[in-house]
């Protein structure tokens, strides 16, 4: 019988913790972008408008997240938003999950962003 020691434990989880690519974070904005700010609920407007436009998927068994924090006043220069599968009776699916499907940015300026995990970026939708 096999004992793994502490210290391989340890490793392990420091490799796999250097090895997973999580979203960067983009710039800074510059002066001019940094006056134009949205309040979560009008970013989550923005992409619930878009998602209908591109038909990206059933949204009634999608919930969205918040994955940003405001800033003053409860406006931010972008927000971050996880799609969550709704797993129900209509929707179908484990109800005792709710796996994120995708992973949007929104501008204040408008403009929707969809992360792409395999490159690690966000691209336009």
């Amino acid at each position: 019988m096999s004992i793994i020691k502490p210290a391989h434990l340890f490793c392990l989880a420091v490799l796999l913790a250097g090895c997973s690519r999580a979203p960067e974070r983009p710039p800074a904005p510059d002066a001019g972008q940094a006056a134009a700010q949205i309040s979560e609920r009008q970013g989550l407007d923005l992409l619930m408008a878009a998602l209908k436009k591109h038909k990206v998927a059933d949204l009634d068994c999608l919930g969205m997240m918040t994955e940003s924090e405001p800033g003053a006043g409860g406006k931010a220069a972008q927000w971050e938003y996880a799609a969550r599968e709704i797993h129900n009776e209509r929707c179908g699916g484990d109800p005792q999950t709710s796996p994120v499907r995708d992973r949007y940015r929104v501008t204040a300026t408008g403009k929707i962003f969809v992360y792409d995990a395999a490159e690690g970026e966000y691209h336009p939708l």
